[in-house]
């Protein structure tokens, strides 16, 4: 069996019990031919990048699991014939690969819940200016003399 990624989003005025009740109906359309849902991670209410069926936000789900090609056509199937589903994609992923991360600080340095995740660099690059760059650049503007 291979491993796949599905990413849902749903329309956000459906509620949060609908949303449950969609993932379990999902997870049995999986589970019904063969396959097994390894990790559900709920993304929650986004907004989206352009208007999708008259929605500026969804509420994301992204389902890992795993199956053949049959579940993932019975999977796809089912998704377009939700009503509640703006969008969806399906993707084959690598088996060896960790597991998502529930709550990923978000660049702006806040973490989905609002809490502060950091200064906003946690992607590993370094930041623009450090701090022995500013005292350089107070350095130069001490030796400029003074023209007035």
């Amino acid at each position: 069996m291979r491993s796949y990624e599905a990413l849902i989003a749903y329309h956000p005025e459906i509620g949060e019990a609908a949303i449950k009740d969609q993932i379990e109906r999902v997870k049995q359309i999986i589970e019904g031919h063969g396959g097994e849902v390894t990790q559900v991670v709920e993304w929650g209410l986004r907004d989206l990048s352009y208007r999708i069926k008259k929605q500026r936000r969804a509420f994301y789900v992204v389902l890992v699991f795993k199956g053949d090609g049959a579940t993932v056509a019975e999977l796809e199937r089912n998704l377009r014939i939700f009503e509640q589903v703006l969008r969806y994609m399906t993707t084959q992923i690598d088996p060896n690969r960790p597991p998502l991360e529930l709550h990923r600080p978000r660049r702006d340095g806040t973490s989905e819940d609002g809490s502060e995740g950091g200064d906003g660099d946690d992607d590993g690059r370094e930041p623009r200016r450090r701090n022995d760059d500013l005292a350089l650049d107070d350095a130069v503007d001490a030796d400029v003399p003074d023209l007035s």
